[in-house]
């Protein structure tokens, strides 16, 4: 894991969650910038330490991810974070970048017990059944653009949200693609990026 600590703590903090690339430089740049606003940011590492150098590497990493680890990775930050900054966990945020993203979705579908859940362009549902067990608030940030996430995926999940009352912003930006927070990826929007930071801020400091 990699912490970064606030200079002027606010008493919360947010479980950040990499894309497959793994706990790379960007990935720590994220949660230092996360810091300098008040929370502990604490950055996950569901690798083990490894970080991918390519994205066939990369690729294949995520594909032997087991997402119930994951989650019960994501756990343990969470009691790491109680335990060792005493930060109650309704105060603590799980927030995930792409393959991040599905784990912090499939960490708020089994509510383990985080205040609240951002996700980043990742892999979402439209099951009602699956979507019933969330308990917290939702923010997804999506690219309009994305073929893998899509629009129309993307319109299914807010709905299914909002005629089961579960508390959810969800936004997609049209002209950006996937991965598009991500400076160093060749689809980064710089507008999309730091319209979708200040949102997740706020949501932030709302919600915790």
């Amino acid at each position: 894991m990699y912490i970064s600590q606030p200079v002027a703590p606010n008493g919360k903090a947010v479980v950040l969650i990499h894309e497959f690339w793994g706990v790379n430089d960007q990935m720590k740049r994220v949660a230092d910038r996360v810091a300098e606003t008040g929370y502990l940011a604490l950055a996950a590492d569901l690798y083990g330490g490894k970080v991918a150098q390519t994205r066939e590497e990369a690729s294949e990493m995520r594909n032997k991810l087991d997402v119930e680890k994951a989650v019960s990775e994501i756990k343990k930050s969470l009691a790491f974070i109680l335990e060792n900054y005493q930060i109650n966990n309704e105060k603590v945020a799980v927030w995930g970048f792409c393959m991040g993203g599905m784990v912090s979705f499939e960490s708020a579908v089994r509510d383990i017990g985080a205040g609240a859940y951002v996700i980043y362009y990742g892999k979402v549902s439209d099951d009602k059944e699956i979507l019933k067990n969330i308990q917290k608030p939702i923010l997804g940030i999506f690219g309009g653009l994305d073929k893998n996430i899509t629009r129309d995926l993307v319109s299914r999940f807010k709905n299914a949200l909002e005629d089961l009352g579960k508390p959810s912003e969800i936004e997609i930006y049209d002209d950006a693609d996937h991965a598009f927070f991500n400076e160093e990826r060749e689809a980064h929007n710089p507008k999309a990026a730091a319209d979708a930071w200040d949102r997740t801020i706020k949501f932030l400091d709302k919600n915790l």
